[in-house]
């Protein structure tokens, strides 16, 4: 269960992002949008299969499993989770420090600069700007808390699904709403960007205090139980 809920958690934490639904809200308004939205979740599933098999590797290496090599990956683990708990609390704290987007006035020239290159991202840039907003750290405490409990190759696989299934749902979902209706989700995601500016800190903050507490719980029953 400790699993189970560490690895969902992280996976909604991912998917709750607010700096990444922003992003990929923007890809969205490109002139190629349903191309570029496409190259970027390929981008962000690469990167995050790469890093999460990357960091799984390395804490399931017998190094990492045996003796002193276990502790460390259980205070790794702890440690995430406080940071987990910190970064909420900083967040909380900064919650009402919304900063509004500049109006620019249509002549103004940096903002067309700007306009223009949104409207010419290509599907390279696209998959690259889903390769750098992937959640790497996210991704790789996912990593090690798998790796902590160090289960059958079934289980393994099945929290990788579970993690990407939930971190990629709030960008998949938007996805397939806007190439079912794009000019439905058009208006409603220019709504939804303003409404994550406000409230996306705020609800960022609440998942990462809980999530952080499920993950260092899980660490101080495996450290318990040495």
């Amino acid at each position: 269960m400790g699993l189970i809920l560490s690895i969902f958690g992280l996976g909604l934490m991912a998917s709750l992002s607010p700096a990444t639904i922003v992003v990929f809200i923007v890809v969205l308004g490109t002139a190629r949008a349903r191309v570029n939205a496409g190259a970027f979740l390929v981008g962000w599933a690469a990167s995050l299969t790469i890093v999460f098999a990357f960091g799984y590797l390395v804490g399931s290496s017998r190094s990492a499993q045996r003796g002193d090599g276990r502790t460390g990956l259980l205070i790794l683990e702890a440690l995430v989770g406080v940071a987990l708990v910190v970064i909420g609390i900083r967040q909380w704290r900064r919650r009402h420090d919304v900063v509004d987007e500049p109006t620019a006035a249509p002549d103004d020239s940096s903002a067309a600069r700007w306009a223009g290159r949104l409207n010419q991202l290509g599907p390279r840039g696209a998959a690259a700007v889903g390769v750098l907003k992937q959640p790497w750290a996210i991704t790789i405490a996912a990593a090690v808390v798998v790796a902590h409990h160090h289960s059958s190759p079934l289980v393994t696989l099945l929290a990788f699904v579970l993690f990407v299934i939930a971190s990629t749902a709030s960008v998949g979902g938007m996805y397939v709403f806007y190439a079912r209706r794009p000019g439905e989700a058009t208006a409603y995601l220019t709504e939804l960007r303003r409404r994550v500016a406000v409230a996306g800190p705020t609800v960022f903050a609440v998942a990462a205090m809980a999530i952080g507490v499920v993950v260092l719980f899980d660490a101080v029953t495996g450290l318990r139980s040495r």
